[in-house]
């Protein structure tokens, strides 16, 4: 397949490319992945319709990045994540695609290639959403995840941010809270339009909560009333934005 693929590309870091995976396997069980001269794109809607995933990575983010025409690929990503080992971290990833197969090929101590075919799957009709974010906050990653960690089992987290100084992620079923701040270097920047206060259910934001690993800077927005946008930064290059419904 290496001789005739449509699509070609090296990307530097297995692991980050899979813990992005992950995260679409995560939503939903299988997607559309499109390529294109700029790049991979990916938008998903969960079987719920509560949450929306929507992943661009362009081409400079691979070490090498061929194309022969645009070509969408349905992957089955349940059997995908399962069949797939686990990349060590500095592992390449070497993908190729034609119109029936994709593949595999992971290169570090050992090479090892894995072969798919393509199912089909139908494009995503999601509209485009124009929200008024009343809280924007760029955040350090790794002190996001941390604060989710800390309130695990709360199945309601409420985002909370009366000024531009304190993000609260509170817990009214466990009567805890996690505070990230400006103060405290956890809050980078932060702009806030008018006082917010919103309940999103813990268990989809845990679905996405790997990329933090992957990420170095997260941007959360949201409002009273409105759904949660988390924007995550990808350390290789790239983003995955997540849009989650507030919980009834």
């Amino acid at each position: 397949m290496s001789e005739d693929y449509v699509v070609r590309f090296e990307h530097p870091s297995a692991k980050s490319f899979m813990t992005i995976l992950e995260a679409l396997g995560n939503i939903v069980d299988e997607a559309l992945l499109n390529f294109s001269e700029g790049g991979i794109s990916v938008k998903a809607l969960d079987p719920a319709q509560v949450a929306l995933i929507d992943i661009q990575i362009p081409r400079d983010s691979f070490v090498t990045y061929e194309i022969k025409g645009e070509l969408s690929v349905g992957v089955n990503l349940a059997n995908l994540l399962k069949t797939l080992p686990r990349p060590k971290k500095g592992d390449k990833l070497i993908f190729s695609a034609t119109e029936e197969f994709y593949e595999f090929l992971l290169e570090g101590i050992a090479t090892k290639r894995y072969k798919y075919r393509s199912i089909e799957v139908s494009a995503s009709q999601v509209p485009s959403i124009d929200l008024d974010f009343k809280v924007t906050a760029k955040c350090i990653s790794k002190a996001f995840r941390d604060a989710v960690k800390d309130l695990k089992g709360a199945g309601t987290l409420v985002f909370d941010a009366q000024d531009d100084q304190y993000l609260y992620l509170k817990a009214p079923e466990l009567n805890a809270e996690a505070r990230l701040s400006r103060i405290a270097g956890s809050i980078l920047e932060m702009e806030v339009k008018e006082p917010s206060r919103n309940s999103y259910d813990e268990d989809y934001i845990n679905k996405v909560l790997n990329l933090t690993t992957v990420s170095d800077v997260i941007e959360i927005r949201f409002g009273s009333d409105i759904p949660l946008n988390l924007d995550f930064t990808i350390v290789e290059g790239g983003k995955v934005k997540y849009l989650l419904a507030p919980k009834a």
